[in-house]
């Protein structure tokens, strides 16, 4: 019960964000503000940047090996998001989507390790 509750809060955080992304996203390619190309672009740097924060999160929380909450958890966000993808999106797993992942893990995992070192 305490780890569906620890990944819960964070998953609840992603859904959160990826909703008012998608939206703010979706209200600007309407209103022709940015074109298809850089929304692209962005989304992937907002994504680094969530992911970033989360393992962060969890680095901080984590009494030893870092990499290991952030690889979990990356992981573990991952497998939502291609669920997500394939139930709405039904785009197909390319070799960029998968490069795309496994920088949003090694984000997670890197921002893990920042976060278990700057434990006071």
């Amino acid at each position: 019960m305490n780890i569906l509750k620890k990944y819960g809060k964070s998953l609840l955080f992603l859904i959160i964000c990826l909703l008012v992304i998608s939206l703010l996203f979706s209200l600007f390619n309407l209103m022709g503000l940015l074109n298809t190309t850089i929304l692209d672009n962005l989304s992937m740097v907002i994504m680094i940047i969530i992911f970033g924060l989360i393992g962060y999160q969890y680095g901080k929380k984590a009494l030893k090996n870092g990499y290991l909450e952030g690889l979990k958890i990356g992981i573990c966000f991952i497998f939502f998001l291609i669920l997500i993808n394939t139930l709405f999106c039904y785009s197909r797993l390319g070799f960029e989507r998968i490069i795309y992942y496994v920088v949003l893990i090694l984000t997670s995992i890197f921002s893990s390790m920042i976060g278990i070192n700057r434990k006071k």
